[in-house]
């Protein structure tokens, strides 16, 4: 595992997400009650940028065509057979590092 800063917990506040594009991949983290997630920024429907839909809670809705997700496992909410592609995080220091090598090019 290669795990590689991305930003810092004072840059992603507590219900807050934000895309990032490390290594020319993209990259969203979302930071739901205090725990950092990280997944890829595309929607499984039609690959369009998660980061530019809203997060309600727990709930992440695409802004293409609405598919919604639970930011806390991953897992579709509608429809409940969608998955986010998640990746390893590790907070150093105050520091968000995430396996870079598991992204997807």
């Amino acid at each position: 595992m290669a795990f590689q800063k991305v930003v810092t917990l004072d840059d992603l506040w507590r219900g807050e997400m934000k895309g990032f594009v490390v290594e020319g991949r993209h990259l969203l983290l979302v930071n739901y009650d205090g725990t950092v997630h990280a997944y890829a920024d595309v929607c499984p429907h039609q690959r369009s940028p998660l980061g530019a839909g809203t997060l309600s809670g727990n709930v992440l809705t695409c802004a293409t065509h609405h598919w919604q997700f639970d930011v806390s496992s991953g897992r579709g909410i509608n429809p409940e057979g969608a998955c986010l592609e998640a990746f390893a995080v590790r907070i150093d220091n105050g520091d968000i590092l995430v396996d870079v090598d598991q992204l997807p090019t």
